[in-house]
Order: structure tokens, then C-alpha cells, then sequence
């Protein structure tokens, strides 16, 4: 494997391996800034992945030291997981937009969120024997980071870069603070996880079984914003970069208008259970096939789709039914 790729544009790709995640390695960005280099997100926690990002900074001539600052796009552990490590190495700062502090704050406590996660399957209309599976398969918050960033940004917020900048896209979704950023004078956009190549990223909550935010509807008006974009290279933080910005940004909104279509089609007049309503979506795999964590992901998405009919007045939550019970209109 190449430890980095010059992918032009002075700009360098370092592939950081990532535990057991489908979605691959996260690539790593590294652009000449004033006093070094700033890097787009830093990858996941454990010795195997930070050898990995030495070596790359090294095959691009550059060392751990030269890391001046790192972007964040988002609070998930594959992206943010090694920037405690950078920080201490080289004394740079840290960038994450300012709404995923608080989702950070929770992933980095060393509270057990077990039983409430079990409520919210008990909810859901799970299952009690899929709830044992669940329990048995649950993670333990593995490649976590150890200190949180240290520099708020905001939308439109511009970090200095070498004869360049790099502008802050607010594209919340797939999390509340996801951030994409954007060389205007290069048209060369770094997507984070909002938009993938090949992959549906994951837009879901787990406060089931109706989340106070419509996260599919804030992914959504965030891919049609970003598709606007004068994008000549798209950069994500996983696989291959995107062609076409434009045409990708498009698809993923008819993958999800079509997602809902189903769904609402699938609710009927008597109503499902979250789980039920899950279980009937179509998934890569076979939902019998699909692994506890698997579905609990599935449930998640399953609860945005649900959060957004009610959105558009196409479905309600049952009063008082539990499990819950969600029905068309």
C-alpha cells in the first residue's frame, strides 16, 4: 500500500487504515500552509494507524512536526481519532466545527450507555432475543480520540493555506457539525463523509423512536447546496474522488426521496414499529444476515427517514403507543 499519493494540486493523500469499518481507509489531506501543513481529519486511534500517517507525511517529504493545524470534518473516531496525538507531537491546532463538540464530548465520556441504549431498542419494538444479541455484540468505543479540538470553526470560516485558503462548508446530515472545505481559487472540494463515491453515507439518530432533529432533512438541503459548487475535484475522506460533483450530489437525493417513497408505501394504514418499519427497508444484505450493530445503525436511519415523512406531513408517531407505532397520513 502507498504510504501517500501527490495527487497534484500540492496536495498530498495519505490512506490511514481503520478497524473493521466498511467503508475503508480514511485519506488523509495534507496542503502546504505558511508554517507547514494543515491537514484535512487525522484518522483513527491506535498504533497501527498513526505509524501509517508518519510514514505518509514522510513519503511526501514532511514530518509530524510540520503539521500546523488540523480540519475536522466531522466528530466520528476514523476522522478525528489521531488529533490528540498530532497536537502532543507537534504543538498544532485542532478545527472541528463548533456543532459536533457536543456529540464529540459524549463519544470521548467514559459513561455506559448501555441501558439506554437498551431502552431505545425496547422502544423500537425490537425483539427481547435481538436485544440480547445487541448486548453481546456491542462495541467498546474503540479508536476514540483522547482530547477534544481546541478551535471552534463556523460556516464561511477561512484557514490561511500557502497562496490559497481553505473556506469552511457548514453540510450538516450525516452528523449535526459535518463540515466540508472548499480552495475556492482551485475549485477543489474535501467532502468528508457527505459525499462519497461509491457508498450511501450513513444519515441516521439514535434517540429513537423520534429525534428532535430532522437529520435527513438537514443532509438533504446540505447535498443540494453543495452540488451547486464549482467543484473541478472532489476529494472524500474515503475511496475514490468523485467526477462529478454535481451528478453524485443528485443521486444521493434521489436515493433517499426514493428511500422515503418505500417506506411510506410500506407503513400502510394499520402502521409499523421502527424496527418493523427498518427490517422492510432495503439494505445491502439481508436483514436476517445483518449483525446487531448492523441493525442498530439500520434502526437509526430507519428513525430519520420516519422524523422526516413526519417533517413533510406524511406520517405521525402513534400517542402513547409502545412500542412505538408510526402510521401514514
Amino acid at each position: 500500500m502507498t504510504a501517500s499519493l501527490d495527487i497534484g494540486d500540492g496536495i498530498h493523500a495519505i490512506s490511514v487504515p481503520v478497524a473493521d469499518l466498511p467503508v475503508g481507509d480514511t485519506q488523509v489531506y495534507a496542503v502546504e500552509s505558511p508554517r507547514g501543513v494543515v491537514l484535512i481529519d487525522a484518522g483513527w486511534n491506535n498504533d497501527t494507524s498513526w505509524k501509517a500517517l508518519q510514514r505518509g507525511l514522510a513519503t511526501a517529504g514532511l514530518a509530524v512536526t510540520d503539521v500546523e493545524g488540523v480540519v475536522v470534518t466531522h466528530f466520528h473516531p476514523d476522522h478525528v481519532g489521531l488529533t490528540a496525538r498530532l497536537r502532543e507531537a507537534s504543538g498544532c491546532w485542532v478545527g472541528m466545527h463548533e456543532s459536533d463538540f457536543e456529540q464529540l464530548g459524549h463519544m470521548m465520556s467514559d459513561l455506559d450507555w448501555t441501558d439506554r441504549a437498551v431502552e431505545q431498542w425496547r422502544i423500537a419494538g425490537a425483539p427481547p432475543e435481538q436485544i440480547e444479541e445487541y448486548l453481546a455484540d456491542s462495541g467498546k468505543g474503540e479508536g476514540k480520540p483522547e482530547a477534544a479540538p481546541d478551535r471552534k470553526l463556523t460556516d464561511g470560516e477561512v484557514v490561511p493555506l500557502t497562496g490559497r485558503t481553505l473556506r469552511t462548508v457548514f453540510t450538516p446530515g450525516h452528523t449535526p457539525g459535518h463540515a466540508c472545505f472548499y480552495i475556492e481559487e482551485h475549485e477543489i472540494l474535501f467532502s468528508g463523509d457527505h459525499v462519497l463515491a461509491k457508498t450511501t453515507p450513513h444519515v441516521g439518530e439514535f434517540d429513537f423512536p423520534v429525534a428532535e432533529r430532522d437529520a435527513l432533512g438537514e443532509f438533504l438541503a446540505s447535498l443540494d447546496a453543495v452540488g451547486k459548487l464549482p467543484a473541478r475535484r472532489t476529494l472524500p475522506a474515503h475511496r475514490q474522488p468523485i467526477d462529478d460533483l454535481a451528478g453524485r450530489t443528485a443521486a444521493l437525493i434521489r436515493h433517499h426521496e426514493e428511500r422515503l417513497d418505500d417506506l411510506y408505501n410500506s407503513l400502510g394504514d394499520e402502521g409499523l414499529t421502527l424496527w418493523e418499519a427498518t427490517s422492510r427497508m432495503k439494505w445491502y444484505r439481508p436483514w436476517d444476515e445483518t449483525p446487531a450493530r448492523g441493525k442498530q445503525m439500520a434502526m437509526s436511519e430507519g428513525s430519520a427517514h420516519l422524523r422526516h415523512l413526519i417533517e413533510r406531513g406524511r406520517a405521525r408517531l402513534v400517542p402513547g403507543s409502545r412500542p412505538a407505532r408510526f402510521v401514514r397520513i
